[in-house]
């Protein structure tokens, strides 16, 4: 045989086609899938649903309906969706501040921009300010911990404090 004829098999001879890559398997993870899942069963209830139903069905029944919760954030819960419905602090509240306090409360926190700075402004606890305003439905702003932003806030604090005084 001669070496030319063998050669000449080769001669249509080309490369294979690049593989294409497996498609990865079709099933979701089961720690994702369980985290998901998780998320989707617990996820936090609505004020203004846990709200009603302790008016028609009593605190109890919310906390069997919502039982992953405690029974300090459900009433939290409570009070954040009578806030909603009837825009006032249960009859049960123990807090020292009239109505009129808890207005300048909301206007000095949005006024100076956070709640510390409004703690400091009106000599009040901060969980005192935050409870006010869960309360309200306002949804207070955190103070930045920029250099910049602390320095402008700290200027805004002064002068309120020299307005009040004045």
């Amino acid at each position: 045989m001669r070496l030319w004829q063998q050669l000449d098999i080769f001669k249509d001879w080309t490369p294979p086609p690049p593989q294409v890559p497996r498609p990865l398997p079709q099933y979701a993870r089961r720690d994702l899938a369980e985290r998901s899942m998780d998320q989707a069963l617990h996820e936090r209830p609505d004020p203004v649903k846990v709200y009603r139903q302790s008016i028609t069905h009593g605190f109890d029944s919310c906390a069997g309906r919502w039982w992953w919760c405690s029974r300090t954030d459900l009433g939290r819960l409570i009070s954040q969706g009578r806030a909603i419905i009837v825009g006032k602090r249960s009859a049960k509240a123990r807090r020292s501040l009239t109505a009129e306090q808890e207005a300048d409360v909301v206007a000095t926190v949005q006024e100076l921009g956070g709640v510390a700075y409004a703690a400091s402004a009106l000599s009040l606890n901060e969980s005192i300010i935050r409870t006010v305003l869960r309360e309200k439905g306002v949804a207070y702003p955190r103070a930045s911990i920029r250099a910049a932003d602390r320095a402008a806030a700290a200027e805004r604090l002064a002068a309120w404090t020299a307005r009040r005084a004045a």
